[in-house]
């Protein structure tokens, strides 16, 4: 079995608790969609839009963050993203009574999403060195993962206890994100500053890598978001319509499955190369969906808490599959904008809860989920016949 986190260097788990804490920022909010929901008296689309802005402002700055950090360095893109992500919290606290603050916030978590993780990843690329690159991939999902699931049952906790649930849980990220950029701030760069000529967009793909890169990375990382981000988001929501008490236990449930589902990456991968690992997460989402699907056809929540399961190991093994092979192909001195790329191409899949909601508009929920899975399928099938080329 891997063991990523035994060969870790002391700067490599700095860096590693500051990538923790920036995921962790992310979805604090996320069991709270509901009662934003109810307290606002917003519609389900305007719900999806909360999450869905993330995406608007990730890809703001995915195109640049690499290729920034290869010319300025990890350190002078990431320590800035972890105090954006303050910020981000900060204006959350007020935007429980603005719909529009609440945009703000999302925007600006995405914001630092797209600057920080994938200059994250490829530092601690870095740091574990050549020939470690299924470590470090495996490593970064855990780490992600881990935040992104750590939220969740936190700010359900606050709001079992009735703590100041919609303010508290923001003021923990935000210590927790202050001790990071403490943690943060010693490391030195990995990568001496290039000075001279203009920033470029980059996309980072090697000549070498790229029929590799458009043939498998591309239809896998589409789907890394494109999965978890129905059972951190849309399922939550669209249960509260058939359950009376206990939502935001239960979207906390949804959230928490989701992210630590993704901790799966790491048996799966030690087990099963990464190239016949990837057809398998898509077959393994795509059958999410028709969890989730068969939940709302029979107007009950249990089978939606095993889809998050689903969803949330085939994001996490999507993503430190993608990371892996990305990791091989990388140049010394383009691997910001390579991880960047991949992340540019895994973000959008956090619109698929809008875009759902939007096709059940015109049919059904059910009608929806039952498509994406057959897409999800047909995908595998063709990923798979891409790798045995």
């Amino acid at each position: 079995m891997i063991d990523p986190s035994s060969r870790l260097s002391g700067e490599g788990r700095r860096v590693a608790f500051g990538l923790f804490a920036i995921a962790y920022g992310t979805n604090v909010s996320t069991p709270f969609l509901v009662t934003y929901r109810e307290r606002l008296d917003l519609s389900v689309w305007q719900s999806q839009t909360i999450f869905t802005v993330y995406v608007v402002g990730i890809l703001a700055t995915l195109l640049v963050a690499g290729p920034l950090s290869d010319r300025i360095g990890r350190r002078a893109v990431v320590l800035p993203a972890g105090a954006l992500s303050m910020v981000a919290s900060l204006i959350f606290i007020p935007g429980r009574n603005s719909f529009v603050l609440l945009l703000v916030g999302r925007f600006l978590l995405g914001v630092v999403s797209g600057a920080a993780l994938g200059v994250a990843a490829a530092w601690l690329q870095e740091v574990a060195g050549r020939g470690a690159e299924q470590r470090a991939a495996v490593l970064t999902t855990l780490l992600t993962f881990a935040g992104f699931g750590g939220a969740p049952p936190i700010s359900a906790l606050f709001e079992l206890l009735d703590l100041a649930p919609l303010i508290a849980p923001f003021i923990v990220h935000i210590a927790l994100m202050a001790v990071g950029l403490v943690v943060l701030w010693p490391v030195p760069d990995p990568r001496p500053k290039v000075s001279g000529g203009r920033l470029r967009v980059d996309l980072g793909v090697p000549a070498a890598a790229r029929p590799a890169f458009v043939s498998i990375v591309v239809p896998a990382a589409i789907w890394v978001f494109g999965f978890p981000s129905v059972g951190f988001a849309l399922l939550p929501v669209l249960v509260g319509e058939f359950v009376s008490s206990g939502v935001v236990v239960i979207a906390a449930a949804c959230g928490a499955l989701t992210a630590f589902a993704g901790l799966l990456a790491r048996p799966v991968l030690a087990r099963i190369p990464v190239r016949r690992a990837l057809p398998l997460a898509l077959a393994a989402g795509a059958m999410g969906y028709g969890l989730g699907m068969w939940g709302f056809v029979a107007s009950t929540w249990a089978p939606v808490l095993p889809a998050t399961v689903l969803l949330g190991g085939a994001s996490g093994v999507l993503t430190a599959g993608c990371l892996t092979l990305l990791g091989e192909m990388a140049e010394d001195e383009r691997r910001g904008a390579l991880a960047s790329t991949f992340y540019l191409l895994a973000y959008p899949g956090m619109a698929m809860p809008t875009i759902l909601t939007s096709i059940a508009l015109v049919s059904s929920i059910e009608v929806a989920l039952g498509g994406a899975m057959f897409v999800a399928l047909a995908a595998a099938a063709l990923l798979r016949r891409a790798i045995a080329r």
